[in-house]
């Protein structure tokens, strides 16, 4: 089951790169598009970092070596969550993504209070900013507290 796709947000961080770029939709290149469907999918490409992170990536990810060799370097801060969601996600954040012991947590905040949480670290932003570890490393805390909250 989808949780989240950057699909959904597609339209509105493309309106929105396009204000920022004074760029028409009809101008676009395929690295405008590529930044596009980043920003698109960089809330995102956040959380699954926290869940690479934290071991609590689904078991989907751990079949082939490859990517098993590409979470560590996530952890290593080598790659990033948005690398794994464009390799090995599709774009779209699932259930089968997050481990069993994660998913009911995951349900729960990323649905009630994650983006709340995500936009305040990003100034109210939730669209066109790309992925930087100096802003992944100011979101970690909130997902981390929200976590230790929901196993208490």
């Amino acid at each position: 089951m989808a949780i989240d796709k950057a699909e959904w947000q597609y339209d509105s961080a493309m309106k929105e790169y396009c204000d920022i770029t004074d760029k028409q939709q009809g101008e676009l290149t395929s690295d405008d598009e590529n930044t596009i469907w980043e920003y698109a999918g960089n809330h995102i490409a956040f959380f699954i970092t926290w869940l690479i992170r934290h071991d609590l990536i689904g078991d989907l990810h751990h079949e082939d070596a490859e990517e098993e060799t590409d979470l560590e370097e996530v952890k290593e801060q080598k790659k990033t969550g948005m690398f794994i969601l464009g390799k090995y996600c599709d774009m779209v954040l699932t259930d089968e993504d997050i481990s069993e012991v994660a998913l009911e947590f995951v349900e729960e905040y990323y649905e009630k209070q994650y983006l709340n949480d995500f936009g305040t670290v990003m100034d109210g932003k939730i669209l066109c900013v790309g992925f930087s570890w100096d802003d992944y490393l100011k979101v970690e805390p909130f997902i981390d507290a929200a976590y230790k909250k929901y196993k208490e």
